[in-house]
């Protein structure tokens, strides 16, 4: 599966976090406009999830970097919500 996003930053590629806006909300304009694929989003984890842990070879490394407050922990529960806790570990 090739994923296509501007926020995908690919293998030796080198990240400049100055370059990268804070307050980006995409294309929504809206919460509700946002939820519909959020929704979309989690069932499509959960589904990634199954497969990475049944094949037992690759792994997801997600990296969230941010300064005290910065929204981290609400961040993880608000898109990881459909993903099998079982199946993650957290550093």
């Amino acid at each position: 599966m090739k994923i296509k996003s501007p926020y995908r930053i690919d293998p030796h590629q080198k990240v400049r976090f100055n370059a990268i806006k804070s307050n980006d909300s995409g294309t929504y304009r809206d919460a509700d406009e946002a939820n519909v694929d959020l929704d979309r989003h989690r069932e499509t984890l959960s589904e990634l999830q199954e497969l990475l842990t049944a094949e037992a070879k690759r792994a997801l490394l997600v990296v969230l970097q941010g300064m005290d407050t910065a929204g981290k922990d609400g961040t993880i529960q608000h898109i990881f919500t459909g993903v099998n806790p079982q199946a993650c570990n957290v550093a």
